[in-house]
């Protein structure tokens, strides 16, 4: 019975940490490629009631300042996403190293 429940406790907490996890790479991926388009878009010109401060008519009348803003979003985005395959790789090298090969091949 003890077995069991350290079995189910194991499994859980599995699963609720990849749910954050998906959670996390879902986040992280709508910012970097959210952040990405949005920042093109706003150089596009376009028809507006005023020019941007660039002197042209653009998609978005704020276009340096709210292209820098959303391409820092981006880069915010991709160091997060580093982060997280930091992460994965040293889980990897944990499971690999507490795991040796003839061990497992013996099983």
């Amino acid at each position: 019975m003890e077995k069991n429940r350290k079995a189910l406790k194991k499994i859980s907490k599995s699963i609720f940490k990849s749910f954050f996890l998906l959670i996390y790479l879902i986040f992280v991926g709508a910012l970097i490629i959210g952040g990405l388009s949005a920042g093109i878009m706003t150089l596009i010109p376009d028809e507006a009631s005023k020019p941007c401060y660039l002197g042209y008519y653009a998609h978005c009348s704020f276009t340096p300042y709210s292209t820098l803003i959303l391409f820092s979003m981006t880069l915010v985005g991709t160091f997060l996403l580093i982060k997280l395959i930091k992460y994965f790789r040293r889980q990897y090298n944990k499971l690999v190293e507490t795991k040796p090969l003839l061990k497992v091949l013996t099983k």
